[in-house]
């Protein structure tokens, strides 16, 4: 079986994260109603992308292909009872996308970042 692992995670002691959220976050919280407390979070949606594993006979060679940088970054929130859904926020490379014209209206807001290949790589 063959995995690619993908994502991030970090190490965090799980007694500080709980005393934490019993503690501090709990005290935070209490005077506000769950439909005013938000979470968000970003993720890279990388699209157009070719598969990094493939099937192949055994003496059949594969060889690579330049990938494209067909990568996005993502970030969606809602509130607390989920009644309330942040519109999502997509950072591209490009200033105008020419995907984008003749668009009248995106159901997403949009922003762009030359340095976005970066800032994922680094993830």
């Amino acid at each position: 079986m063959a995995k690619v692992i993908s994502g991030e995670s970090k190490d965090v002691d799980d007694n500080d994260s709980e005393n934490w959220i019993t503690e501090t976050l709990s005290k935070i919280l209490k005077d506000y109603k769950p439909e005013n407390i938000f979470n968000a979070d970003e993720t890279a949606l990388c699209f157009q992308c070719l598969p990094q594993k493939t099937l192949t006979f055994k003496k059949e060679k594969c060889f690579e292909g330049k990938q494209r940088k067909a990568i996005l970054t993502v970030m969606l929130g809602a509130n607390m009872t989920g009644h309330q859904k942040l519109k999502p926020l997509v950072i591209g490379r490009s200033k105008n996308p020419r995907c984008f014209k003749g668009a009248k209206s995106l159901e997403v807001d949009y922003d762009f970042n030359k340095k976005i290949l970066d800032d994922v790589r680094n993830l």
